[in-house]
């Protein structure tokens, strides 16, 4: 008995050591999960994981058999839940970004896209044609500023960037080109208009065939900071000599449907030439809103009273010396009484053997 009474302490005291020891443990396994954070889980990583789990492992040994083995299980199982939920939270963080960005590019890479000529086609697209929006109401009943310009571009011969940059210069909204080749073997089989446009900055650009040249074709041009909304060319007598062309643009300018006419008349002729003047009276007759860009080669510049123009830039009494070679005045811009000159000039850069003519105007929509 006396035996048995001694064990009995010894037993009792082993067993609440024991249970002690192991309620201990339980309230360190179960402390972790509440330590990781929202925060500590969205920024932990792989590598902090796997380094818990190491630390984890290593402390193991220090404690019993069954103690380890709880340890190394609960500790492994943290570090699943670490993977995964680090993995998941990459994974998910991953995929919320990047649809982010491709959105944010595509919308840049479309507006980009859309502008050279793009904020126009932002309005054209979501307003019905024909129908006037607010802002073009509002211009409808006010004066607008804009600025015309042509230019003899000798098919490119002075080079592109060259005429880009003189375009550039002056930055006209919509200029006519005169001796444009398009695929000419002598110009590289270049689509000049739709290079001009690129390196100018223009949206919009149109071409009127006169001839066929060299494996392509040569006439002329029109570029258009406004969208061109439709365009027709119209031949002109020539007779014998080199076939002439008259290309006719409608330009929507703020609302303002402006017809926008560009041509090279016959140097052969005069009498040819007054006479082409007088069938391009009649197609400007039939506008309300009219501009007429080209090189008329207007020896005399009397002769441009058969074109039949309200106002007229380059006129007798006043010449701008555009043909440098022979000093003549030979280019022009011609437009209706709806047109006011505010400034007009030449520019000084060479590049081709003409001049590039311009005028500012204030068009009144009224």
């Amino acid at each position: 008995m006396n035996h048995i009474t001694r064990i009995k302490p010894f037993i009792l005291t082993a067993m609440l050591t024991l249970l002690l020891f192991l309620c201990g443990c339980g309230k360190k396994d179960g402390s972790k999960p509440e330590a990781v954070t929202a925060a500590q889980e969205d920024a932990s990583t792989q590598e902090d994981a796997s380094s818990q789990k190491n630390s984890s492992q290593t402390e193991a040994p220090a404690q019993n058999s069954s103690d380890a083995s709880s340890q190394k299980n609960s500790s492994q199982t943290e570090a699943s839940a670490q993977n995964s939920s680090d993995a998941s939270t990459q994974e998910n963080s991953s995929q919320t970004e990047a649809p982010a960005q491709n959105s944010s590019d595509v919308s840049t890479q479309e507006n980009s896209s859309q502008t050279e000529a793009p904020a126009q086609n932002s309005s054209d697209a979501s307003t019905p044609e024909g129908t006037p929006t607010q802002e073009n109401s509002s211009r409808d009943a006010a004066d607008m500023e804009i600025t015309l310009s042509t230019l003899n571009i000798k098919h490119g011969a002075e080079g592109l960037d060259t005429i880009a940059a003189a375009i550039q210069e002056i930055s006209p909204d919509i200029i006519g080109l005169e001796e444009v080749d398009v695929n000419c073997g002598r110009s590289g089989n270049i689509d000049e208009p739709a290079e001009l446009a690129r390196l100018a900055g223009y949206p919009y650009y149109a071409f009127s065939r006169a001839i066929y040249f060299d494996g392509g074709e040569y006439g002329t041009a029109i570029l258009s900071h406004y969208p061109i909304e439709s365009f027709a060319v119209i031949p002109l007598e020539s007779g014998n000599g080199e076939s002439r062309s008259l290309g006719h643009a409608v330009i929507n300018v703020e609302g303002l449907s402006l017809d926008v006419f560009v041509t090279h008349l016959s140097y052969e002729d005069r009498y040819l030439r007054i006479e082409q003047m007088q069938a391009i009276a009649e197609e400007l007759g039939k506008c309300e809103h009219y501009a007429l860009l080209g090189d008329f080669n207007s020896f005399d510049l009397e002769d441009i009273e058969n074109l039949g123009g309200d106002y007229y830039v380059n006129r007798p009494d006043r010449p701008y010396i555009t043909f440098q070679r022979y000093e003549l005045a030979i280019d022009n811009i011609v437009v209706c009484k709806d047109f006011t000159e505010l400034s007009s000039g030449v520019s000084e850069t060479i590049c081709s053997d003409h001049k590039l003519l311009y005028a500012v105007f204030r068009l009144s929509t009224q």
